[in-house]
């Protein structure tokens, strides 16, 4: 059983034949398939493992199927190594990149872990005169890379996992399935997928830079859609602990500087409102979306996300709407991309600034703060926004100067985003389709949200990876470890592992 599972270049090499007599005997497999022998011995062998578990009432469909995936393990490494060679055998030995013929053309094997096991593969290799480099091109052809031995699907697991659990507990994961991966390689190859991500995220964004790519980018998204719609645009930010200062803060401290722990991953989402609904129990639910997220500042983002909107229409939205928190980046930030765009105060934050003032003149949850901001919040939903900024600096001259300062600021709040308070046509939307028949234009209007809620979920969810206890990063892996998430959740994962595309269903 074990000699008829051996693959052919185990078997030469097993007789001592030298491994460039291996190499030329494995350029000659044509076939990937197990011989007939092969196939009798092993559906032999799996069906005494299944006989036995039948044996053994206690035991159910679970075991039947584990001990089929460890039966057939060896056969599937033995098939995939076949294959994996006879592409390695039809690549030609040529230049990718000046699609030359390579010099000094030499046989040279390489270990391959997969998801069955270590393959070992011959493939020649060449130097290119016009590169000047050796390169291996079976190695493009397989989907391998330079200087790590994963397979692509070793690649894609590795990312997988460490973008949902830390590597720690990705281990145990990983063995479940069958897949022996330490702690190290785990992260190893993680932060190498996620610098992959990075330069593929770089090339998408880089469609903006020149001006013929960013017109066959707006032809394939502009046009006539099937029907007007908004598209919606929500930003926000969270704090990651890094390890920049690591060491130094007893140093730091006695320079009277603050050490640096703590910095902004910038993020944003955008979909669009005919993709926005509710469950049946009444929950909000965006059907698609997209998303940025990045640790490199604004002007990275706003590149990230410019990109994106134009994916999910930008060129098409009869009605671009941003909302986020009164953070004046945003705001800048979204007047640089979005200049036209209607600008919406997330009406939430609005009503914590009012809870501030009604919590520090009558105290905190008390029934007095409830009563004094209740109209308040009334006139902020019926767009009486300056009404609401005269009752607050009615009560300046009977304040102390601290609180005086404190309400000023409020004030000062409420005016500068005076003109993003516009609630009460979503509002009257809103009712008329709870207490009437609304037209179709109140409908589609109820849908817009008032809040950033969209962006401040997602931005938890983020969170739940990045923020666990005794956690610190560096700058280079959250982005990377960002950007792996970010594909995710756009919907892009097979641009990186081309594998991982949905099969098209077969007529």
């Amino acid at each position: 059983m074990q000699a008829q599972n051996r693959t052919l270049t185990e078997q030469i090499v097993a007789q001592g034949v030298a491994s460039t007599a291996a190499a030329k005997v494995a350029a000659t497999v044509t076939k990937a398939t197990l011989t007939p022998e092969e196939s009798q011995a092993w559906m032999q062998d799996l069906e005494t493992r299944l006989e036995t578990i039948r044996q053994c009432p206690e035991k159910n469909l679970g075991h039947i199927e584990e001990e089929m995936a460890r039966s057939t393990r060896e056969q599937m490494r033995i098939i995939a190594e076949r294959s994996a060679q006879i592409t390695a055998n039809q690549t030609p030995c040529r230049c990718s990149q000046h699609d030359t013929a390579l010099t000094d053309q030499k046989w040279i094997a390489r270990t391959i872990d997969s998801r069955f096991g270590s393959l070992r593969i011959f493939r020649h290799y060449g130097w290119c005169e016009k590169c000047q480099e050796w390169h291996f091109p079976a190695d493009y052809a397989l989907g391998l890379q330079r200087k790590a031995s994963a397979s692509p699907y070793i690649q894609e697991i590795c990312a997988l996992l460490t973008t949902k659990m830390p590597p720690e507990q990705a281990v145990a994961v990983a063995a479940r399935f069958g897949l022996d991966l330490s702690r190290c390689r785990l992260d190893r190859e993680a932060h190498r997928q996620g610098l992959k991500a990075q330069a593929a995220r770089d090339q998408f964004t880089a469609q903006l830079d020149a001006w013929e790519d960013f017109k066959a980018l707006a032809r394939h998204t502009d046009g006539p859609p099937s029907q007007p719609f908004t598209l919606v645009i929500q930003i926000d930010a969270w704090n990651i602990r890094e390890r920049d200062d690591w060491g130094k803060t007893e140093e730091l401290l006695q320079k009277k500087e603050k050490p640096s722990r703590y910095h902004w991953v910038y993020m944003a989402t955008v979909f669009r409102l005919d993709h926005r609904g509710q469950t049946a129990g009444g929950r909000a639910v965006i059907s698609e979306r997209g998303y940025a997220a990045t640790r490199l500042g604004v002007e990275a983002l706003i590149r990230q996300l410019y990109r994106e909107a134009h994916q999910r229409g930008l060129g098409q939205a009869k009605q671009v709407l941003v909302i986020a928190d009164g953070a004046v980046w945003i705001w800048n930030a979204a007047k640089d991309r979005f200049g036209d765009a209607l600008q919406r105060l997330d009406l939430y934050h609005a009503d914590e600034h009012l809870w501030e003032v009604a919590n520090d003149l009558y105290g905190k949850g008390t029934p007095e703060a409830r009563a004094w901001v209740a109209p308040l919040l009334l006139q902020v939903r019926d767009d009486q926004t300056t009404a609401v900024m005269a009752t607050l600096d009615e009560l300046k001259p009977r304040l102390q100067e601290a609180q005086q300062k404190k309400l000023q600021t409020e004030i000062e709040y409420l005016q500068n985003n005076a003109h993003r308070m516009k609630y009460k046509e979503i509002m009257e939307a809103r009712l008329a389709c709870k207490n009437g028949v609304p037209t179709p234009e109140q409908l589609y209007k109820a849908q817009e949200p008032l809040g950033s809620g969209a962006i401040e979920s997602t931005c938890r969810q983020y969170q739940c990876r990045f923020k666990r206890t005794g956690q610190f990063w560096s700058m280079s892996g959250d982005e990377a470890l960002l950007c792996l998430e970010t594909f995710w959740r756009n919907d892009r994962w097979h641009e990186l592992y081309p594998h991982a595309k949905p099969a098209v269903a077969l007529n």
